[in-house]
């Protein structure tokens, strides 16, 4: 008769919890092979091993422990491999969207340090950007502050997911009539724009090619009027016209910071 081994010590040896093996008993994944009627003590026996440790091995690459209980009612060499073929597919796609994840996040540590360079604050520059593409939604009648956070809600249930959320730039829309009036401050919409990596199945609205004039500077909504009428008149003075709607992207907002002063946005 093989020797009973204990719950704890069944842990110790794989390097997992107790609560590991009491909750793969719970859920009939893994059971012990005796229980005392006493002492209610759970027992493993050594020729378990083997079956604890295809467990843990599956449960490394990431497999859901329903799949691997699916696995174990109906185990057998076909069935593994079909198993960590789809499981290697899940990981390609996966190695695809981290590399989505960190090119997002490298390009935003490098937008946000360029900011950092307090002599493009508050100056109005003339850039040749490419094609970008912009999702969009239009305020209604209600407070802009309000507006601005239910706009960001549908964004966020639109693309869904917090990584684009954080990792896209998003801000206000003011139509161009308005800037022409010298209304700076009446916003029509909120927006999102994308380079190339624009999610799937959501619809946009291409932003073309060309020469933008913008303008980064810190501070809030309350701080933009001058940094708007200080672009028009620079736009003006260098023979350009506006073509089109206003964007006032947030950089960095209270989702990053606690100081205002802390606050980039660019227009």
């Amino acid at each position: 008769m093989n020797p009973l081994i204990l719950i704890g010590e069944m842990a110790r040896i794989h390097g997992i919890s107790t609560q590991t093996l009491r909750y793969y008993d719970k859920i009939d994944l893994f059971k012990p092979s005796y229980i005392h009627e006493e002492s209610s003590y759970r027992y493993y026996g050594i020729e378990q091993f083997a079956h604890l440790e295809s467990i843990l091995f599956l449960k490394g690459t990431g497999m859901p422990l329903k799949e691997i209980k699916r696995y174990f009612e109906n185990r057998g060499l076909d069935s593994m491999l079909d198993l960590l073929g789809k499981r290697v597919d899940f990981i390609n796609t996966e190695i695809v969207r981290l590399k989505n994840k960190r090119t997002k996040i490298e390009s935003m540590l490098k937008i946000v340090n360029n900011y950092l360079d307090k002599d493009i604050m508050g100056k109005c520059r003339f850039q040749q950007l490419q094609e970008r593409h912009m999702l969009y939604f239009t305020f209604g009648n209600g407070d802009i502050f309000v507006e601005h956070e239910l706009g960001i809600k549908k964004l966020g249930m639109v693309i869904k997911s917090i990584d684009e959320l954080y990792l896209n730039p998003f801000g206000s829309v003011i139509d161009q009539s308005e800037i022409e009036n010298g209304n700076y401050s009446n916003f029509k919409g909120i927006t999102m724009v994308f380079g190339h990596n624009i999610p799937e199945e959501v619809a946009t609205i291409p932003l073309p090619e060309g020469i933008y004039a913008t303008m980064a500077f810190v501070g809030t909504y309350k701080d933009i009027e001058s940094y708007f009428r200080e672009m028009t008149n620079q736009i003006k003075e260098n023979g350009y016209s506006i073509a089109g709607d206003g964007l006032v992207l947030i950089i960095t907002d209270k989702a990053y910071s606690d100081y205002e002063y802390e606050y980039i946005s660019e227009i």
